[in-house]
């Protein structure tokens, strides 16, 4: 009998684990509230504008991307948005929550080997730009600087 009801208590305990899984469809959080303030990756980044000598700077700093290879990778970089008018720069730093969102997901899709020429390069700050000027018509980006960029 004390099997059975070891038993039982065990389906019950696998079967509210299931439900819990079901209901939260994997977007359980985990609480990081002992390791620090920020509750996801996209609210360690910080952005900063300037705007000087007729040239609007977005900056945003901080940025940390899984790496396209599947492996335990990142990349870590700061990113700097050149814009044509301050009117994009304001965009920029307004949508900067999905502008981040967009970077990541073309930085995600990129193994580190696709990185290692200026060519390269250049075809990362294009796709980026690109997609942001995709979803964003009134963002109009003149170019985009990467720096304090590494890889692990």
């Amino acid at each position: 009998m004390k099997k059975f009801l070891q038993f039982v208590i065990f389906l019950l305990f696998v079967v509210l684990i299931a439900f819990l899984v079901y209901m939260f469809r994997g977007n359980l959080s985990f609480s990081i509230a002992n390791v620090g303030s920020k509750k996801n990756a996209f609210e360690d980044y910080t952005v900063s504008t300037n705007f000087r000598n007729g040239i609007f700077r977005v900056e945003i700093n901080d940025l940390v991307t899984s790496t396209g290879s599947g492996g335990k990778q990142y990349y870590r970089y700061d990113l700097s948005f050149e814009t044509y008018d301050k009117k994009s720069a304001k965009a920029i730093q307004n949508r900067k929550d999905e502008v981040a969102v967009i970077i990541n997901s073309v930085m995600t899709a990129l193994a580190p080997e696709e990185l290692d020429t200026e060519a390269e390069r250049m075809r990362a700050k294009q796709l980026i730009a690109v997609k942001i000027e995709e979803y964003y018509p009134d963002i109009k980006i003149k170019d985009l600087y990467f720096t304090n960029y590494v890889y692990n």
